[in-house]
């Protein structure tokens, strides 16, 4: 399973935000609705079933809120 896209409302100092955590899917929240497409420029130097993900940012961006939501995702 991989985490593709996701899509914060109102979280601490996050207000509708999408983070998209592939690089082999363009994702896009409009209206209410996840649209998905697949891209096709996307070149991996890993093995398939790899992906290195990375957040940064600078202090006080949200880099803590964000690893919090996803901590509060996966207890469920």
């Amino acid at each position: 399973m991989e985490l593709v896209y996701l899509w914060v409302k109102k979280y601490k100092n996050i207000y509708n935000q999408g983070f998209n955590f592939s690089p082999k899917f363009t994702c896009k929240y409009e209206n209410g609705k996840l649209l998905v497409k697949e891209n096709k420029d996307y070149v991996s130097i890993f093995p398939p079933n790899i992906n290195v993900t990375a957040i940064v940012g600078e202090n006080g961006a949200g880099k803590s809120s964000l690893f919090e939501i996803l901590l509060s995702a996966y207890d469920k």
